[in-house]
């Protein structure tokens, strides 16, 4: 994922797998929910065309003839986004169901998981996907959906518009329709490519992912208030998506640290780190002739997607809090964690992970103006 696709959904790849109170065994996925109506299934998939992963996921229900939108699943947006901004929610999907039904899939982003004819749902209004185009492999369908924020957005509910097709003298379809959707590769891209993460991405995405309840307690919720039992604290700002620091190569440094500078699978700095840290920072021209620093974390491929951000979030971390204690303050620095999804050599060989497993200080200068003593 490049700084200009920064996804704001949480295992929009639905790779993190949920373990359930009831039954203490895999119900699900982490950070997306569904009503009891709805059967959910993991599906293992190696696909070698399309970018789908290890998982994609398995949604099944019966069609009832009802015509409007059917709410399938749903998800808690970890930021809020910027009223008067433009996103686009896009992602794949695979459909099968009988070819007398006409099928839409559907979407409502609003401040409650949107559930038909409840009070709670009755300001917001339901929109069809249009924009579907046919992928290599068949059966699947990428969709991209645009739209405008209020900034009051907390719910991103996925669902589907079904009817039936009766023209030319075909017979209307009698019993129980069984509808299966497959999921993947679900994104919520800003269109300002300088957005990214509010600054408790990573403590909300915690909150929403230990919420292991499913079944009867989930679907009391969502049915009955649209909403679940997870609660962000603090004040809204920390909750706002952010604007990232320009990069502007031609005034700027980049300082690598290199995975041999932390101890394995670990953020605290090592002597040698800080002895660089020093070195560096001691030759350049002063804190003064500093602007701001960005500091980017990456880790390898190996391991979860959770495990790999919040490693490269915490050496993040570890950098920036030696920075703000000896070079600049806390609001000159900013910090953003990849993961592994900026590999600047191949992970299939440990030469390429080492070098995958980097912190990256981007230090910005001021602008020097002869005469002006800027």
């Amino acid at each position: 994922m490049s700084l200009s696709q920064t996804n704001l959904l949480l295992n929009g790849s639905f790779e993190d797998i949920n373990i359930c109170t009831e039954y203490k065994s895999e119900c699900g996925v982490e950070g997306w929910f569904y009503l009891q109506n709805i059967k959910a299934q993991m599906l293992s998939d190696y696909d070698q065309v399309l970018p789908l992963g290890v998982n994609s996921y398995g949604l099944f229900y019966n069609w009832l003839g009802y015509e409007d939108f059917t709410p399938v699943i749903g998800t808690i947006l970890p930021c809020h986004l910027q009223e008067g901004k433009r996103y686009t929610f896009k992602g794949m999907i695979s459909a099968k169901l009988n070819g007398q039904l006409e099928f839409k899939p559907g979407i409502v982003i609003g401040e409650k998981f949107y559930v038909p004819k409840r009070p709670f749902s009755a300001n917001m209004t339901p929109d069809s996907i249009v924009h579907l185009e046919s992928l290599i492999r068949k059966g699947f369908y990428s969709f991209e959906y645009s739209f405008t924020a209020n900034g009051k957005e907390k719910y991103l509910t996925f669902g589907t518009f079904i009817k039936e097709n009766t023209l030319a003298g075909k017979h209307a379809l009698i019993g129980t329709q069984s509808i299966s959707l497959v999921l993947d590769n679900f994104q919520l891209i800003p269109a300002d490519s300088t957005e990214t993460f509010c600054d408790e991405f990573m403590a909300n995405k915690e909150k929403i992912y230990h919420y292991d309840f499913r079944h009867k307690e989930m679907d009391h919720s969502l049915y009955g208030r649209g909403e679940l039992n997870i609660s962000f604290d603090g004040p809204d700002s920390n909750y706002i998506t952010r604007i990232k620091i320009p990069v502007t190569p031609v005034k700027a440094d980049t300082l690598k640290l290199g995975d041999v500078l932390f101890d394995f699978n670990k953020a605290n700095l090592k002597p040698a780190t800080i002895k660089l840290l020093e070195t560096y920072f001691n030759a350049t021209k002063g804190t003064n002739a500093i602007d701001s620093i960005y500091i980017e974390g990456h880790t390898d491929s190996v391991g979860s997607d959770t495990r790999n951000l919040q490693l490269s979030l915490q050496r993040c971390e570890s950098v920036q809090d030696w920075v703000q204690k000896n070079v600049l303050s806390k609001d000159q620095i900013q910090i953003h964690p990849f993961g592994k999804t900026k590999p600047v050599a191949p992970n299939s060989t440990p030469q390429g992970r080492a070098l995958n497993r980097r912190v990256e200080m981007i230090i910005f200068r001021k602008v020097v103006v002869s005469g002006t003593g800027l």
